[in-house]
């Protein structure tokens, strides 16, 4: 055999190999490229509607939230009025009376200080009761809007 057709064709296998080689290596590398775009395209589209999906929720929420904040509001503005009504019924009613012993006599009498209704209540006993029920149904209030407020965000999960 020709030394020269020997060199020749172990020259052109070397050749074809390499240029295969290199070709397969960038046909590779293409194709991993491309499909590591697709996935993070993907990706990037699930991603964008799960924000739009959370927006819609948060939006919602924040709409029921508002709501219920006004109907909170309104109870407390009716709860100001009856506080100031109750108040302005009271003004004419008598200033504490002296105190007097509230000692019972030996005989078992009830003294008639004891026998208080409503209607004998004092204009500042009348006022500091006034006051307590309204801190009370403010704190009532207050306390009903955040059990519905928690019950919504609990059922909109």
């Amino acid at each position: 055999m020709n030394p020269y057709f020997l060199a020749g064709a172990v020259i052109a296998v070397a050749l074809a190999g390499g240029a295969g080689y290199i070709k397969g290596s960038a046909h590779g590398k293409a194709s991993v490229q491309a499909e590591w775009d697709r996935e993070r395209a993907a990706q990037a589209e699930a991603y964008a509607k799960a924000q739009a999906a959370a927006r819609e929720k948060e939006q919602a929420l924040q709409a029921e939230a508002d709501q219920l904040r006004e109907e909170t509001n309104e109870k407390q503005r009716n709860a100001i009025q009856l506080a100031a009504t109750l108040a302005d019924s009271v003004r004419k009613r008598p200033e504490r009376a002296a105190q007097t012993s509230t000692v019972s006599s030996s005989s078992g009498a009830v003294c008639p200080a004891c026998l208080c209704t409503g209607a004998e209540l004092s204009k500042p006993d009348a006022e500091f009761l006034i006051r307590e029920a309204f801190r009370a149904e403010e704190l009532r209030i207050a306390l009903d809007q955040c059990v519905r407020q928690y019950e919504t965000l609990r059922s909109g999960q």
